[in-house]
């Protein structure tokens, strides 16, 4: 027998270094466990898929539809056995289609995994490696940019802010509608996401107005994503909530279907119908997504259905992909140019009696670790089993034990040593997030994900099955913080932050509800903790610092932590400068500050509230046209802003057009409806003088938010 070479040698002792101390086995029992391992080991196979299912049958030129449903489990589908929820129209198409009984995502979070769609590349390939502060290279082609070389017109439209073009996911369509506020704008919900029989009318409307040639279009719906809120006849019709949400999306996809059947594109299109990714529903512990690797979280549902209904009502059980979809575009259409994506298939080709690939599915998310601290996970699917490497290793035996409730990792099956080993290949290096802005942090944890980034401590990271559990509470924090329940978040947080105090977002939203009940100066104390925790050469949190420390009439703790971050080149901070010179009188000093921020911001992105600070500092100079048009400057850019909405009522009842100030208020509440709106609009009423409807708008929020403790203070103010 030949004795292993060095770099086998070296490669054993890393798989022996992740089971060793990992799987908690005894020194006599681990002798055993690799006894006879190493040329085992060093015959592994890469499992990559070097071969290729042949491409099938080709369809030049066919129109393409791409519809994704938003944390859709497979599961929850009848076409996959779930006997609780009718969706007739899904049933139909699979009737037309390739079912794909196993397909799963590489990542359960919604822009890395549209990501992996659009480019045929998992996650750390393609870089995207979590729903923000991260942005697609442009070097790396998308299927949007490759179908439109090729003469398709190319269309997308969107349901929630989380697949914004700024990450660079909207390459290469022509059109791409991502206005997600909703035509309700009852909720602060309906200002990050929208339903998704208004996107599926967007996307039916640019499919319509387009001339005689090949298209692409692409539709995002957000349902059944939390909270599940589904719609009369839905909602009471299903016991449970998450299956209301289930069936509404199957209808709006069933609308969607029949109107592309009504104007003759359904037959001739080939159309794909996936997820991506699942839900957890606490089958783990985990009750939404962004974590675990379980089978819940990353098996999504896949159809295929191709044009003149060739192969339709057939099956395919071997694992594929969600990035298998690319290539299947590329080869199906017989596009010229598409890039090799190594470890891919084509799905029709596989479908229409292909060998199946040798290959695993591989899955990894760095999430935990990057807003967390704690460890990063990896995944690995054969044809049987499942293997998660964590601290504590899980494998799972898919057929036997479907819902992976028994760990057989001690048990040491013959599978276990070549997954490990192929999951040593395949990791990636951490690539840490840039800083996300405040206003897009603030509307995706309005969609229930994480935004805080931990830096890295050095020691061992906690498993995320150890430490789930802090997760769902702070979920439940966030979920009472937006109903203004702050008083019941705050002893929530300070428990969990007590067992978890590097949490950045615990002391976030911590801070925010001791703000809201005017603890300022314990809720000071909490913001200075994210400065603290935040990695080395992040200055998102020393401004928010400053911010507060200057509401909180802080001047000049406000000024030390702005000038920490204006000289790391922060933007942001210059705005707090100038509104620190703005109130000493120092009006040059201060529009010398906004404009040397503009510059940094760069004039493609200005900082939210920049214009708004120009505009007081113009206002406070009582230049009130000057200021009206920054007012205006900034709602081009973020139309939402209460800030510039209050300012131009302001401005109109400094010119003494009282009625025209009011009517500009009733307006904001119409617009952007929330306890920080009826707030803005109580103090500014009551500046003009008009107490008498202040109070009355005062009555309409309290009855709104009755939790809100802001608008009880507002009240004993307006008594006096």
């Amino acid at each position: 027998m030949p004795w292993p070479s060095s770099q086998g040698i070296f490669f054993l002792s890393r798989v022996d270094a992740i089971l060793m101390p990992r799987m908690r086995i005894a020194p006599a029992r681990l002798a055993a466990f690799l006894g006879g391992g190493v040329l085992l080991l060093l015959a592994v196979p890469s499992c990559r898929g070097t071969s290729r299912a042949p491409a099938g049958p080709r369809f030049e030129r066919a129109p393409v539809i791409l519809i994704s449903v938003d944390t859709l489990r497979s599961d929850r589908l009848p076409m996959y056995g779930y006997g609780k929820v009718e969706a007739p129209a899904l049933d139909g198409l699979r009737r037309d289609g390739i079912l794909f009984e196993r397909a799963y995502a590489h990542i359960p979070l919604t822009l890395p995994s549209h990501v992996s769609l659009f480019t045929g590349l998992e996650p750390g390939a393609h870089g995207v490696l979590d729903n923000a502060g991260y942005r697609l290279d442009p070097a790396i082609p998308t299927l949007a940019e490759l179908l439109k070389k090729a003469g398709y017109s190319t269309g997308g439209a969107v349901s929630a802010v989380v697949l914004s073009s700024q990450s660079g996911i909207a390459r290469g369509f022509d059109f791409w509608d991502e206005r997600v506020q909703s035509k309700r704008r009852t909720t602060m919900l309906e200002f990050v996401r929208r339903p998704g029989q208004e996107t599926a009318e967007l996307l039916l409307g640019w499919i319509r107005r387009q001339a005689p040639g090949p298209l692409f279009a692409f539709l995002h719906i957000y349902e059944p994503h939390a909270p599940y809120e589904a719609p009369e006849p839905y909602r009471s019709r299903y016991r449970d909530a998450y299956d209301g949400e289930v069936a509404y999306s199957d209808a709006i996809v069933g609308g969607f279907l029949a109107e592309l059947k009504r104007i003759g594109l359904y037959d001739r299109a080939l159309i794909f119908f996936l997820s991506d990714h699942g839900e957890g529903l606490g089958d783990h512990g985990e009750m939404q997504h962004g974590i675990f690797l379980y089978r819940e979280s990353i098996q999504i549902p896949l159809l295929i259905k191709l044009p003149g209904g060739a192969l339709s009502g057939t099956s395919v059980k071997t694992p594929v992909q969600i990035s298998d979809v690319f290539p299947t575009i590329g080869e199906a259409l017989a596009v010229p140019g598409f890039p090799e994506r190594p470890g891919t298939t084509s799905l029709v080709g596989l479908a229409s009696g292909g060998p199946a690939p040798e290959r695993r599915i591989f899955a990894e998310n760095y999430s935990p670790r990057i807003r967390l601290g704690w460890s990063e996970l990896r995944s690995l699917i054969s044809a049987g089993h499942q293997y998660i490497e964590a601290p504590t290793p899980e494998l799972y035996d898919l057929a036997g034990d479907p819902a992976e409730k028994e760990n057989l990792a001690l048990q040491k099956p013959p599978e276990l040593r070549s997954m490990v080993a192929e999951t040593e290949r395949r990791r990636t290096a951490l690539r840490a997030p840039s800083a996300i802005d405040p206003e897009q942090a603030k509307k995706l944890r309005s969609l229930g994900y994480l935004t805080g980034s931990a830096s890295e401590t050095g020691g061992p990271l906690p498993d995320p099955k150890d430490a789930i559990g802090s997760l769902v509470e702070l979920q439940r924090a966030v979920e009472l913080q937006d109903a203004g329940k702050s008083a019941e978040a705050i002893p929530i947080l300070l428990g969990l932050l007590k067992t978890n105090p590097r949490l950045i977002d615990g002391w976030e939203i911590l801070s925010s509800a001791l703000e809201r009940l005017g603890r300022m100066d314990e809720a000071l104390a909490a913001l200075k903790r994210t400065a603290q925790l935040s990695p080395p050469g992040q200055t998102n949190y020393l401004v928010d610092v400053a911010n507060l420390a200057l509401r909180a009439g802080r001047t000049e703790e406000a000024r030390k932590h702005a000038e920490v971050a204006w000289e790391m080149g922060d933007a942001r901070a210059g705005e707090v400068l100038a509104r620190i010179a703005m109130l000493e009188g120092k009006f040059a000093e201060a529009l010398e500050k906004v404009d040397e921020a503009s510059k940094i911001a760069g004039a493609a992105s200005p900082p939210q509230g920049l214009h708004v600070t120009r505009a007081e500092i113009f206002g406070r100079q009582d230049k009130l046209d000057l200021a009206e048009a920054e007012y205006r400057k900034e709602l081009e850019v973020f139309p939402q802003s209460v800030e510039a909405l209050t300012g131009l009522a302001i401005i109109a009842a400094s010119r003494g057009e009282m009625s025209e100030a009011s009517r500009r208020i009733d307006a904001m509440i119409r617009a952007v409806p929330g306890p920080f709106t009826y707030l803005m609009a109580v103090r500014s009423l009551g500046r003009f003088g008009n107490v008498s409807r202040a109070r009355a708008l005062l009555a309409e929020a309290r009855r709104l938010y009755p939790q809100d403790p802001r608008f009880a203070r507002e009240e004993a103010g307006l008594r006096r």
